[in-house]
């Protein structure tokens, strides 16, 4: 009798582990199949119900104006601000959303005797205060003109200076398949193709 239980528990066991490999497998082949689809959340400022307005394709967003403004609000600020103790989000911000050509312009900044870091080190703090974002679009490119006042404090005189600056870049939304842990970051593809800073002459 105790054989005979013995032998029923151990083909359970079998039976057990089998269907276990098989659930594994089952996974396996099913992870590359898995894709991340952003969205809209909508929070309704006076009951606080949550509601997922759409799944966003490329185009969707291309032709989203406040979307537009927010990664450009974003970009502006990281790329021409400076706060010692935020410089690494700051620059890994400015990499992410640039494309290969910007960014590689951007880091030129931060390299050799006069890189950015080591001259303003903790000494200077710059503020952007971005005052208007034109959007325009020409033959498929699309484009902003960004006008912004950098406020560019010396923390040991407490001495301030105002500059007045007007940016210009291109900017497209790219293929939203790349690496998980950029997706935090930029979770829309959104790149600056080109980038250009001038004095606004108008101030």
């Amino acid at each position: 009798m105790v054989e005979q239980s013995n032998k029923k528990a151990y083909l359970f066991a079998i039976f057990c582990g089998a269907l276990s490999i098989l659930a594994i497998i089952a996974v396996m082949l099913l992870t590359p199949l898995k894709t991340t689809e952003p969205y809209l959340i909508r929070v309704n400022d006076t009951t606080g119900a949550v509601d997922i307005i759409t799944v966003l394709d490329t185009e969707q967003i291309s032709n989203n104006e406040a979307l537009d403004k927010h990664f450009i609000n974003s970009y502006v600020r990281a790329r021409e601000g400076y706060f010692y103790d935020m410089l690494n989000r700051d620059y890994e911000l400015v990499l992410t959303l640039s494309s290969d050509r910007v960014a590689a312009d951007y880091k030129e900044l931060y390299k050799g005797e006069n890189a950015r870091d080591k001259v303003f080190k903790n000494n200077i703090q710059i503020s952007v205060d971005v005052l208007s974002i034109v959007l325009t679009e020409s033959a498929g490119v699309k484009t902003a003109t960004i006008r912004t006042n950098l406020a560019i404090k010396n923390l040991s005189s407490r001495n301030l200076i105002n500059q007045y600056r007007i940016i210009t870049l291109s900017y497209e939304y790219q293929n939203l398949a790349f690496r998980e842990n950029l997706r935090h970051i930029n979770p829309l593809g959104f790149k600056v193709l080109t980038y250009r800073i001038d004095e606004d002459i108008k101030r």
